[in-house]
Protein backbone atom coordinates (compact mmCIF):
# COMPACT_ATOMS: atom_id res chain seq x y z
CA UNK A 1 0.00 0.00 0.00
CA UNK A 2 1.03 3.83 -0.34
CA UNK A 3 2.25 5.49 2.40
CA UNK A 4 -0.89 6.02 5.50
CA UNK A 5 1.38 7.07 8.56
CA UNK A 6 -1.86 7.65 11.03
CA UNK A 7 -3.06 4.09 11.93
CA UNK A 8 -6.45 4.68 13.22
CA UNK A 9 -7.11 6.44 10.02
CA UNK A 10 -5.92 3.25 8.16
CA UNK A 11 -7.77 0.81 10.47
CA UNK A 12 -11.36 2.53 9.93
CA UNK A 13 -10.65 3.02 6.01
CA UNK A 14 -10.09 -1.14 6.02
CA UNK A 15 -13.30 -1.81 8.20
CA UNK A 16 -15.39 0.92 5.72
CA UNK A 17 -13.87 -1.31 3.18
CA UNK A 18 -15.45 -4.77 4.09
CA UNK A 19 -18.74 -2.58 6.10
CA UNK A 20 -20.10 -1.18 3.03
CA UNK A 21 -19.39 -4.19 0.80
CA UNK A 22 -16.27 -3.24 -1.33
CA UNK A 23 -15.06 -5.99 -3.37
CA UNK A 24 -12.81 -6.89 -5.93
CA UNK A 25 -15.72 -6.20 -8.45
CA UNK A 26 -16.80 -2.82 -7.21
CA UNK A 27 -15.20 -0.02 -9.96
CA UNK A 28 -12.76 2.17 -9.00
CA UNK A 29 -11.97 5.24 -10.74
CA UNK A 30 -8.74 5.70 -11.50
CA UNK A 31 -7.29 9.83 -11.21
CA UNK A 32 -4.24 9.39 -13.03
CA UNK A 33 -6.06 7.71 -16.46
CA UNK A 34 -9.41 10.23 -15.60
CA UNK A 35 -11.58 6.91 -16.07
CA UNK A 36 -12.77 4.02 -13.82
CA UNK A 37 -10.64 0.94 -13.78
CA UNK A 38 -9.49 -1.35 -17.06
CA UNK A 39 -7.12 -3.30 -15.60
CA UNK A 40 -4.35 -1.65 -17.82
CA UNK A 41 -1.63 -2.27 -15.16
CA UNK A 42 -1.05 -4.37 -12.75
CA UNK A 43 -2.66 -1.91 -9.91
CA UNK A 44 -5.62 -3.23 -11.34
CA UNK A 45 -5.21 -7.01 -9.84
CA UNK A 46 -5.64 -5.22 -6.76
CA UNK A 47 -8.50 -3.19 -6.32
CA UNK A 48 -9.54 -3.88 -2.89
CA UNK A 49 -6.31 -1.84 -1.68
CA UNK A 50 -6.81 1.07 -4.03
CA UNK A 51 -10.33 1.18 -2.57
CA UNK A 52 -9.04 1.32 0.75
CA UNK A 53 -6.70 3.96 0.09
CA UNK A 54 -9.43 5.77 -1.44
CA UNK A 55 -11.28 5.32 1.72
CA UNK A 56 -8.38 6.65 3.87
CA UNK A 57 -7.46 9.61 1.52
CA UNK A 58 -10.59 10.89 2.23
CA UNK A 59 -11.19 10.33 6.06
CA UNK A 60 -8.20 11.84 6.38
CA UNK A 61 -9.30 15.19 5.03
CA UNK A 62 -11.93 15.03 6.39
CA UNK A 63 -10.66 14.46 9.73
CA UNK A 64 -8.06 17.92 9.36
CA UNK A 65 -5.55 15.80 10.21
CA UNK A 66 -4.62 16.14 6.21
CA UNK A 67 -3.84 19.70 6.82
CA UNK A 68 -1.10 19.21 10.06
CA UNK A 69 2.25 19.00 11.12
CA UNK A 70 1.82 15.85 13.37
CA UNK A 71 -1.26 13.27 13.66
CA UNK A 72 -2.42 14.03 17.04
CA UNK A 73 -5.70 11.81 18.52
CA UNK A 74 -8.69 13.58 19.59
CA UNK A 75 -11.57 11.98 20.24
CA UNK A 76 -14.25 14.04 18.40
CA UNK A 77 -12.43 11.97 15.19
CA UNK A 78 -14.46 9.34 15.58
CA UNK A 79 -17.87 11.32 15.53
CA UNK A 80 -17.09 13.54 13.09
CA UNK A 81 -15.75 10.77 10.24
CA UNK A 82 -18.69 9.01 11.71
CA UNK A 83 -21.13 11.95 10.28
CA UNK A 84 -18.95 12.02 7.01
CA UNK A 85 -18.87 8.81 6.12
CA UNK A 86 -22.09 7.60 6.76
CA UNK A 87 -21.64 4.65 10.07
CA UNK A 88 -23.30 3.96 13.36
CA UNK A 89 -21.04 2.38 16.10
CA UNK A 90 -20.83 1.58 19.71
CA UNK A 91 -17.50 2.38 21.63
CA UNK A 92 -16.34 0.75 24.85
CA UNK A 93 -13.61 1.16 27.25
CA UNK A 94 -11.86 -0.06 29.67
CA UNK A 95 -14.45 -0.21 31.89
CA UNK A 96 -17.05 -1.74 29.61
CA UNK A 97 -18.04 -5.76 30.95
CA UNK A 98 -16.38 -8.61 29.10
CA UNK A 99 -19.72 -10.34 28.12
CA UNK A 100 -21.18 -6.93 26.72
CA UNK A 101 -17.97 -5.92 24.60
CA UNK A 102 -17.63 -9.78 23.23
CA UNK A 103 -21.16 -10.19 22.44
CA UNK A 104 -21.16 -6.79 20.55
CA UNK A 105 -18.14 -7.76 18.53
CA UNK A 106 -19.76 -10.92 17.64
CA UNK A 107 -22.92 -9.91 16.38
CA UNK A 108 -21.59 -7.12 14.20
CA UNK A 109 -18.89 -9.68 12.68
CA UNK A 110 -21.75 -12.09 11.96
CA UNK A 111 -23.01 -9.01 9.52
CA UNK A 112 -19.95 -8.43 7.91
CA UNK A 113 -19.07 -5.16 10.22
CA UNK A 114 -15.43 -5.15 11.72
CA UNK A 115 -14.18 -3.80 14.84
CA UNK A 116 -11.44 -1.72 15.42
CA UNK A 117 -9.53 -2.65 19.02
CA UNK A 118 -6.97 -0.79 20.47
CA UNK A 119 -4.92 -2.24 23.52
CA UNK A 120 -3.05 -2.08 26.48
CA UNK A 121 0.39 -0.64 25.93
CA UNK A 122 -0.07 -0.50 21.81
CA UNK A 123 -0.47 2.98 19.85
CA UNK A 124 -1.88 1.27 16.90
CA UNK A 125 -5.38 0.19 16.45
CA UNK A 126 -6.35 -3.51 15.36
CA UNK A 127 -9.37 -5.00 13.38
CA UNK A 128 -11.30 -7.33 15.15
CA UNK A 129 -12.35 -9.51 12.07
CA UNK A 130 -13.42 -13.10 13.51
CA UNK A 131 -13.97 -15.16 16.35
CA UNK A 132 -13.88 -18.78 17.20
CA UNK A 133 -15.40 -19.94 21.04
CA UNK A 134 -13.43 -17.62 23.29
CA UNK A 135 -11.05 -16.68 21.07
CA UNK A 136 -11.10 -13.33 18.76
CA UNK A 137 -9.00 -13.18 15.98
CA UNK A 138 -7.17 -9.62 14.91
CA UNK A 139 -5.35 -8.22 11.65
CA UNK A 140 -3.38 -5.89 11.59
CA UNK A 141 0.16 -6.19 9.52
CA UNK A 142 -1.33 -10.09 9.79
CA UNK A 143 -3.97 -12.15 10.86
CA UNK A 144 -3.51 -13.21 14.19
CA UNK A 145 -5.50 -14.94 17.74
CA UNK A 146 -5.64 -12.08 20.85
CA UNK A 147 -4.24 -13.15 23.87
CA UNK A 148 -6.88 -14.45 26.14
CA UNK A 149 -6.59 -11.73 28.11
CA UNK A 150 -7.58 -9.26 25.59
CA UNK A 151 -10.72 -7.85 27.36
CA UNK A 152 -8.25 -6.68 30.64
CA UNK A 153 -5.93 -5.22 28.03
CA UNK A 154 -8.41 -3.21 26.35
CA UNK A 155 -8.67 0.61 26.20
CA UNK A 156 -10.58 1.23 23.15
CA UNK A 157 -13.26 -0.80 20.92
CA UNK A 158 -15.41 1.09 18.07
CA UNK A 159 -17.76 -1.07 16.82
CA UNK A 160 -19.40 -0.36 13.80
CA UNK A 161 -22.94 -1.52 13.82
CA UNK A 162 -24.42 -0.59 10.10
CA UNK A 163 -23.62 2.01 7.18
CA UNK A 164 -25.77 5.10 7.37
CA UNK A 165 -26.49 8.71 5.11
CA UNK A 166 -23.71 10.75 5.47
CA UNK A 167 -24.38 13.85 7.90
CA UNK A 168 -21.96 16.25 7.61
CA UNK A 169 -22.51 18.72 4.33
CA UNK A 170 -19.69 19.91 1.97
CA UNK A 171 -20.17 23.32 3.71
CA UNK A 172 -18.99 21.81 7.33
CA UNK A 173 -16.41 19.60 5.85
CA UNK A 174 -15.06 23.11 4.34
CA UNK A 175 -15.30 25.02 6.98
CA UNK A 176 -13.59 22.60 9.12
CA UNK A 177 -10.71 22.06 6.53
CA UNK A 178 -10.20 26.33 6.16
CA UNK A 179 -10.28 26.48 10.40
CA UNK A 180 -7.41 23.48 10.49
CA UNK A 181 -5.54 25.58 7.54
CA UNK A 182 -5.80 28.94 9.60
CA UNK A 183 -4.86 27.46 12.70
CA UNK A 184 -2.36 30.15 14.61
CA UNK A 185 -0.14 27.29 15.72
CA UNK A 186 1.26 26.64 12.03
CA UNK A 187 2.21 30.64 11.78
CA UNK A 188 3.74 29.73 15.10
CA UNK A 189 5.66 26.76 13.63
CA UNK A 190 6.89 28.69 10.59
CA UNK A 191 8.69 31.23 13.05
CA UNK A 192 9.65 28.60 14.87
CA UNK A 193 11.92 27.05 11.96
CA UNK A 194 12.76 29.86 10.55
CA UNK A 195 14.62 31.07 14.14
CA UNK A 196 16.12 27.49 14.41
CA UNK A 197 17.32 27.42 11.32
CA UNK A 198 19.21 30.97 11.85
CA UNK A 199 20.86 29.37 14.94
CA UNK A 200 22.83 25.97 13.83
CA UNK A 201 25.53 25.21 15.63
CA UNK A 202 27.81 22.23 15.78
CA UNK A 203 26.53 21.00 18.75
CA UNK A 204 22.83 21.04 17.22
CA UNK A 205 23.08 20.38 14.01
CA UNK A 206 21.97 16.43 14.55
CA UNK A 207 18.73 17.68 16.23
CA UNK A 208 17.74 20.45 14.11
CA UNK A 209 18.43 18.42 10.89
CA UNK A 210 16.13 15.93 12.63
CA UNK A 211 13.34 18.32 13.50
CA UNK A 212 13.23 19.32 9.81
CA UNK A 213 12.86 15.98 8.45
CA UNK A 214 9.93 15.27 11.19
CA UNK A 215 8.21 17.99 10.76
CA UNK A 216 8.58 17.57 6.94
CA UNK A 217 7.25 14.30 7.12
CA UNK A 218 4.20 14.87 7.77
CA UNK A 219 2.92 17.31 4.86
CA UNK A 220 4.75 15.37 2.19
CA UNK A 221 2.43 13.08 3.27
CA UNK A 222 -1.03 14.34 4.14
CA UNK A 223 -1.52 17.18 1.92
CA UNK A 224 -1.01 14.44 -0.89
CA UNK A 225 -4.49 12.44 0.43
CA UNK A 226 -6.09 15.45 0.51
CA UNK A 227 -5.10 16.46 -3.10
CA UNK A 228 -5.87 13.11 -4.25
CA UNK A 229 -9.46 13.47 -1.99
CA UNK A 230 -10.26 16.37 -3.65
CA UNK A 231 -9.36 15.37 -7.58
CA UNK A 232 -11.05 11.67 -6.81
CA UNK A 233 -14.26 11.18 -8.15
CA UNK A 234 -17.09 8.75 -7.06
CA UNK A 235 -15.10 8.62 -3.41
CA UNK A 236 -17.04 9.54 -0.12
CA UNK A 237 -15.81 13.66 -0.41
CA UNK A 238 -17.58 13.69 -4.00
CA UNK A 239 -20.80 12.03 -2.20
CA UNK A 240 -21.86 14.80 -0.11
CA UNK A 241 -20.17 17.45 -2.69
CA UNK A 242 -23.30 19.78 -3.86
CA UNK A 243 -21.78 22.45 -5.67
CA UNK A 244 -20.20 21.02 -8.90
CA UNK A 245 -18.32 24.30 -10.46
CA UNK A 246 -17.38 25.03 -6.29
CA UNK A 247 -15.56 21.20 -6.07
CA UNK A 248 -14.27 21.58 -9.18
CA UNK A 249 -12.37 25.07 -8.15
CA UNK A 250 -11.23 23.40 -5.32
CA UNK A 251 -9.87 20.48 -6.65
CA UNK A 252 -8.04 22.40 -9.05
CA UNK A 253 -5.78 24.33 -6.30
CA UNK A 254 -5.49 21.33 -4.45
CA UNK A 255 -3.63 19.95 -6.82
CA UNK A 256 -2.09 22.36 -8.30
CA UNK A 257 -0.63 23.72 -4.72
CA UNK A 258 -0.27 19.81 -2.91
CA UNK A 259 0.64 17.29 -5.82
CA UNK A 260 0.87 18.74 -9.62
CA UNK A 261 4.80 18.97 -10.56
CA UNK A 262 5.83 21.67 -11.76
CA UNK A 263 4.30 24.05 -9.42
CA UNK A 264 6.56 24.89 -6.16
CA UNK A 265 3.79 22.03 -4.96
CA UNK A 266 3.70 20.81 -1.48
CA UNK A 267 4.82 16.80 -2.32
CA UNK A 268 7.74 18.34 -4.58
CA UNK A 269 8.54 20.50 -2.13
CA UNK A 270 8.78 17.89 0.65
CA UNK A 271 11.17 16.20 -1.55
CA UNK A 272 13.55 18.48 -2.12
CA UNK A 273 13.56 19.36 1.63
CA UNK A 274 14.67 15.58 2.17
CA UNK A 275 17.25 16.06 -0.45
CA UNK A 276 18.47 19.13 1.11
CA UNK A 277 18.96 17.29 4.22
CA UNK A 278 20.39 14.28 2.24
CA UNK A 279 17.07 12.04 3.39
CA UNK A 280 15.83 9.59 1.02
CA UNK A 281 14.82 5.97 0.54
CA UNK A 282 18.20 5.38 0.38
CA UNK A 283 18.18 6.89 4.58
CA UNK A 284 15.19 4.94 5.59
CA UNK A 285 14.08 8.61 5.44
CA UNK A 286 16.34 9.32 8.21
CA UNK A 287 18.89 11.88 9.00
CA UNK A 288 22.78 11.08 9.40
CA UNK A 289 25.81 11.96 10.12
CA UNK A 290 25.53 13.75 6.55
CA UNK A 291 22.76 15.68 7.68
CA UNK A 292 24.22 17.26 10.15
CA UNK A 293 26.96 17.92 8.16
CA UNK A 294 24.63 19.99 5.18
CA UNK A 295 22.56 22.08 7.46
CA UNK A 296 25.76 23.68 8.56
CA UNK A 297 26.19 25.05 5.30
CA UNK A 298 25.10 28.69 5.35
CA UNK A 299 23.43 27.86 1.72
CA UNK A 300 21.66 24.32 2.81
CA UNK A 301 19.85 26.73 5.92
CA UNK A 302 18.87 29.41 3.07
CA UNK A 303 17.55 26.68 1.03
CA UNK A 304 15.34 25.08 3.87
CA UNK A 305 14.16 28.30 4.93
CA UNK A 306 12.77 29.17 1.48
CA UNK A 307 10.99 25.61 0.79
CA UNK A 308 9.68 25.96 4.19
CA UNK A 309 8.30 29.41 3.61
CA UNK A 310 6.74 28.12 0.00
CA UNK A 311 5.16 25.15 1.83
CA UNK A 312 3.35 27.23 4.10
CA UNK A 313 2.32 29.63 1.47
CA UNK A 314 0.64 26.89 -0.59
CA UNK A 315 -1.26 25.93 3.05
CA UNK A 316 -2.54 29.73 2.58
CA UNK A 317 -3.30 29.74 -0.56
CA UNK A 318 -6.01 26.52 -0.41
CA UNK A 319 -7.14 28.32 2.99
CA UNK A 320 -7.96 31.38 0.71
CA UNK A 321 -9.86 29.58 -1.76
CA UNK A 322 -11.48 27.32 0.49
CA UNK A 323 -12.85 30.35 2.22
CA UNK A 324 -13.84 32.64 -1.04
CA UNK A 325 -15.64 29.43 -2.38
CA UNK A 326 -17.63 29.24 1.35
CA UNK A 327 -18.77 32.83 1.04
CA UNK A 328 -20.54 31.39 -2.53
CA UNK A 329 -22.27 28.16 -0.40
Amino acid sequence: MDAESDNFTAALASALVTARGYTEETPYWCAPNHRYCIHCSPCGDHLLERHQLSVYHCLLTASTLAFGFDYPWDENYVNALARFAGFSYLRFGSTSAREEVFSTIKSSIDTGMPTLLRLENEMEWILAVGYDADTVFGLDSKFHALPDNWHSMLRDAIVITGNTAPDMSYKELLERIASALSYEAHGALERVIMDVLDHVTSENAMDTAGMMCGINGVPIEARWHAAEAFGGHDNLLCNICTNKEIHSRLTHIFLSKYIEDGNDETHGIGWKIWGALGVGPETGYAVTEQSAALILQKETQETLKRLFAKMFENDRAVCAEIQACLEQL
